[in-house]
């Protein structure tokens, strides 16, 4: 196994999402556990307050008490990782879209990067998973301001990605029956360049950062997604911003 470069200098990271839980259903949680545990500052920023993302075994309803829960299961995923505590932006769920110029989601996301002037950026990438709004705002948004030129030149923007060699094993061999995970849009593996190779400790807090999102999943899910975490051989498989014609294996230089 490839030995882990250290590092006397710190840096920021940040990873950046639309809900609760979709750190988690990326697959980053066990690459933000690997770079907090070296000693790194590392930030999970959430756009919504997820608050629609009602399910039948919670029996939470939509609205303030969901958003309230939700809030809390991302500190309890963030502790169970070893970062730094959320970062909520509250905005509301499903509306990140709506605006004619995103100009809520921009304003407080351009806010955060100021203050926190993070080094290193990981979003969704343009699939958005499987293609939820709130998850393609957040990608064109963080993106926008990326490119910009705005930010620090130090900064690097980073793209979650599931690779197609993964996605396919996964539908065709029907390993798993969750509806999420079975319409996954794919990103070819040449793309996926960025391959983070984290231990088995670091997968270990991730399942149980998994487990805190109680509300969006049943036991069976949770046990589903454990499995498409682990799939991945302990990898976290990312896609820079700007295209490399060779792979490597740390965020940090």
């Amino acid at each position: 196994m490839r030995q882990e470069k250290p590092t006397g200098i710190k840096k920021t990271i940040m990873a950046v999402f639309a809900h609760p839980d979709d750190e988690a259903v990326t697959n980053v949680s066990a690459l933000l556990a690997r770079y907090a545990r070296e000693g790194h500052s590392v930030y999970l920023v959430i756009a919504t307050k997820g608050e629609l993302g009602t399910n039948k075994h919670a029996a939470i309803p939509a609205g303030d008490s969901l958003a309230k829960v939700r809030a809390g299961e991302a500190a309890c995923a963030s502790k169970a990782l070893g970062i730094e505590s959320p970062i909520l932006l509250g905005l509301d769920d499903g509306s990140l879209a709506k605006g004619f110029t995103q100009e809520p989601v921009h304003k407080k996301l351009d806010s955060v990067f100021k203050k926190y002037q993070p080094d290193i950026i990981i979003t969704w990438g343009p699939d958005g998973g499987y293609g939820h709004m709130d998850h393609r705002t957040v990608h064109t948004t963080v993106t926008d301001l990326f490119q910009s030129g705005d930010m620090p030149a130090k900064t690097q923007l980073f793209y979650t990605g599931m690779p197609t060699s993964m996605v396919k094993h996964w539908t065709e061999n029907k390993t798993g029956k969750n509806w999420m995970y079975n319409h996954w849009n794919m990103v070819a593996d040449k793309y996926l360049t960025t391959k983070i190779k984290c231990s088995k400790e670091d997968m270990n807090k991730a399942v149980t950062a998994l487990y805190c999102h109680w509300s969006q999943f049943k036991k069976e899910d949770m046990e589903e997604t454990s499995r498409w975490m682990r799939t991945t051989n302990d990898t976290v498989y990312l896609r820079p911003f700007l295209p490399v014609a060779k792979n490597s294996y740390d965020l940090l230089p």
